[in-house]
């Protein structure tokens, strides 16, 4: 494997350029150039930043290895006297590899949040009761209600949200009506079974429509 300096050397000589032209950008000796090539000292990250831009390249393609987000934890962790060269680089430059690891987390986020939709539709086959006449942000708010709600009905829950705001809003507040009497509790607990039959009734009907549409 090739060492730093080595890749240093590769780096300018794939643009075609001499040390002196490389020093002359830079402002420095071309010694300093032929003292980083060979090893012997190390360029500044300052200096290590513009050299990279010179030759087009990035620096964590001059490091040995591949840093992952633990990695750049751990290093962070040390005091600056304790961590190599190839460390501070993998650390002062890490945005590309933060961005890298960002967007696979962001994917596996996405992907866990389609299987739980997923295995929700399957739970409550709530498409196929409803014909398949439901978007996206449709089931995903019956489901935030059907979690938070520990599995209500999905039927139930989907009249809900079929309704407009405003019948919403009629809805809830003749329900607080009913219930803020203690007395409507026992009628509404004797007429319990008729309601639940008209309710599915009502229900299977919707579905009904929806699916000879």
């Amino acid at each position: 494997m090739k060492s730093f300096g080595e890749k240093l050397r590769d780096a300018r000589l794939n643009k075609g350029l001499k040390q002196a032209e490389v020093a002359e950008e830079l402002g420095c000796a071309p010694t300093s150039l032929t003292n980083w090539e060979n090893g012997k000292v190390n360029p500044s990250l300052d200096v290590l930043s513009k050299l990279c831009v010179v030759y087009g390249i990035s620096p964590l393609s001059l490091l040995e290895r591949e840093y992952e987000y633990g990695d750049l934890v751990s290093i962070a962790k040390k005091p600056v006297s304790e961590r190599t060269y190839e460390e501070q680089i993998a650390l002062n430059f890490s945005e590309p590899i933060l961005d890298r690891l960002l967007a696979i987390e962001e994917h596996r986020k996405e992907a866990a949040r389609v299987e739980a939709i997923a295995a929700f539709l399957r739970a409550t086959d709530l498409l196929n009761r409803f014909g398949g006449a439901m978007n996206r942000a449709e089931i995903e708010a019956v489901k935030a209600d059907y979690d938070a709600l520990g599995g209500a009905d999905a039927d139930i829950l989907f009249a809900y949200h079929a309704l407009t705001a405003d019948n919403k809003i009629a809805f809830l507040s003749m329900l607080s009506g009913l219930l803020s009497d203690s007395s409507n509790l026992q009628a509404l607990n004797d007429k319990m079974e008729t309601a639940q039959a008209f309710t599915l009734d009502r229900l299977m009907t919707q579905r009904r429509t929806i699916q000879e549409r």
